[in-house]
């Protein structure tokens, strides 16, 4: 307690003098420089293992990003434009063989120009094996291999309600030929009838 009286009257008797004043100023500013920029080195290097951790935690959202606004940049193509790229993203995934181009052929694939089977079948291997792949990327592919497993279904529950309904035509068309021949019959008879009264 002594020490911090002893100090505070050094302080006062230095803060009565102008120099003194701007000495006590000045040391005053260098301690809060020093321990600022003490503290902005330590919060420095935290930044930068917080930045590598959030870079790594963030390169697969970026990723998904990507692959969102091409899958946008995909549904503006024309059809001729789309079968380009189809055949680009195949070039792509051959030589990279990576999960990301793997992703882009099969969005490219997805589009009716595609073929919705073989991108179900590129998308297979992503979905079964999550610990390969980061969450983000794996719920991206889980989201594409559903939308386009139903559609196949829809495909395929159109197809067979096409054939239903060609083939109750077919039979309606069949059933209406022999009502045909039936009245024809009936009227032949009619006309037998009425010759042979008279």
């Amino acid at each position: 307690m002594t020490f911090l009286k002893r100090n505070m009257m050094n302080l006062i008797v230095i803060n009565s003098d102008k120099f003194g004043l701007r000495f006590f100023q000045g040391f005053v500013l260098a301690i809060m420089l020093v321990l600022i920029t003490g503290c902005a080195g330590v919060n420095n290097a935290e930044r930068q293992s917080t930045s590598q951790s959030v870079s790594n935690a963030s390169q697969p959202i970026r990723s998904v990003q990507a692959l969102l606004i091409y899958f946008e940049q995909l549904r503006q193509l024309s059809a001729v434009d789309l079968t380009k790229e189809i055949e680009r993203a195949r070039k792509n995934h051959q030589r990279g063989k990576s999960v990301f181009y793997q992703l882009q052929y099969a969005m490219a694939l997805s589009f009716p120009e595609g073929d919705a089977r073989h991108a179900q079948q590129l998308l297979e291997p992503i979905v079964k094996d999550n610990l390969q792949v980061s969450r983000p990327v794996h719920a991206l592919a889980v989201l594409l291999h559903t939308n386009i497993v139903e559609r196949l279904r829809l495909e395929l529950l159109n197809q067979s309600q096409a054939n239903a309904l060609q083939m109750q035509t077919l039979r309606a068309d069949e059933f209406k030929n022999k009502l045909d021949a039936l009245r024809e019959i009936e009227r032949k008879m009619l006309q037998r009838d009425s010759v042979v009264k008279p």
